[in-house]
């Protein structure tokens, strides 16, 4: 060990890290010994606890027709930990504390960074998508990317939180604009992204309609808080839902499916409703009717991820029991590939997080 200019202690030696050299099927990821990285200015080094999968990482494994990532790459956008170190000029967080890590960077200056609308900068990034990412058993974090962990959150709860509940946070409250009172369809709702819609459409006061592909999963939702649910396997979405509404339509319905629900989503809607995405998990290609949208006054909302601005009020929820992050399984770093397996297969209700293998038991 050497100390840093800082005094903070500075590790030598070599990690264990997921890593990405080529795009492929589960055996295109896999762990590697590399060395501990050293943070730069402004950065610190987190000693990982937990990280939750996100759809993210199986589409950065598998690749993306036209987009190009820079491979060799580590992935995971989420994760929690213990700072170890800090770089020159990091003044808002000291090593020991114990840190939940913001999964998006931006440049910091441009009007859209200024403004608190981050995710529009044209260097806006995610962790383990443009740079090295979180599934290792150190990375290095951009100070203004931390925030102090809850006492009373445990890290695997901690670690699989900020991604989903950023996403759902933007897609329902700063995109969609949810209202008390309104009916709010959400699909997949034990999804990771899911589950907080629920959630946060519940804590502003909405009647929430959620989908799932079990019994099993249907109730787990209605634990959630959902108010009515859907076997979309079995049931018509949109004709569940016109007869749950009295034929009128939800007023905002919480889309990430893509193309298997673009349809139903669609004539879910009331007059005047809003559609609001930020995935295409089962395809990108979704047709719609056009008179469909202008007759009724629909929007179309899109959103990607949400301002960093915003991730300590998220956490402040978390810490006092109002959010949560439903965690189906952990799994070590080890065995990374079974993780990536269980996501992919959509079998799981909730997050699946990955554990150094030091910390799991």
């Amino acid at each position: 060990m050497t100390s840093s200019p800082n005094g903070a202690t500075a590790l030598n030696g070599t990690m264990q890290a997921a890593r990405i050299t080529k795009h492929g099927g589960l055996g295109a990821v896999s762990v590697v010994n590399q060395p501990i990285p050293e943070p730069g200015f402004g950065e610190v080094l987190v000693e990982i606890h937990a990280v939750g999968l996100n759809h993210l990482d199986l589409w950065v494994r598998r690749g993306v027709p036209g987009h190009k990532f820079p491979l060799p790459l580590t992935p995971g956008c989420d994760g929690a930990g213990i700072v170890v170190s800090c770089g020159a000029g990091v003044s808002n967080v000291t090593p020991g504390e114990a840190v939940i890590i913001s999964p998006g960077t931006s440049c910091g200056a441009c009007k859209h960074c200024l403004s608190g609308r981050d995710p529009l900068c044209r260097d806006y990034g995610i962790f383990g998508e443009t740079r090295d990412g979180t599934c290792a058993e150190y990375a290095c974090i951009p100070a203004a990317n931390v925030v102090p962990k809850p006492d009373s959150v445990a890290f695997h709860e901690a670690g699989c939180f900020a991604l989903v509940a950023l996403t759902a946070w933007t897609m329902l409250v700063e995109r969609a604009r949810i209202e008390p009172g309104e009916d709010v369809l959400i699909l997949a709702g034990g999804s990771g992204v899911g589950s907080l819609g629920i959630q946060i459409a519940k804590l502003f006061g909405c009647r929430v309609i959620a989908t799932a592909g079990s019994d099993a999963k249907l109730a787990r939702l209605r634990e959630l808080g959902a108010d009515d649910v859907i076997h979309h396997g079995h049931e018509d979405i949109a004709g569940r839902v016109k007869e749950l509404t009295d034929k009128r339509g939800v007023d905002v319905v919480f889309e990430h499916v893509g193309e298997a629900t673009w349809q139903a989503s669609l004539r879910s809607l009331a007059w005047g409703g809003r559609l609001v995405t930020c995935g295409a998990t089962t395809g990108a290609h979704a047709e719609c009717d056009l008179r469909m949208i202008f007759f009724k006054s629909l929007s179309i909302l899109g959103s990607t991820m949400g301002s960093k601005g915003v991730v300590p009020q998220l956490v402040q929820l978390l810490g006092e029991g109002r959010l949560r992050a439903p965690i189906a399984t952990t799994i070590p770093l080890s065995k990374i590939e079974t993780a990536h397996r269980l996501l992919e297969e959509r079998h799981v209700f909730g997050k699946v997080v990955v554990v150094p293998d030091r910390y799991y038991s």
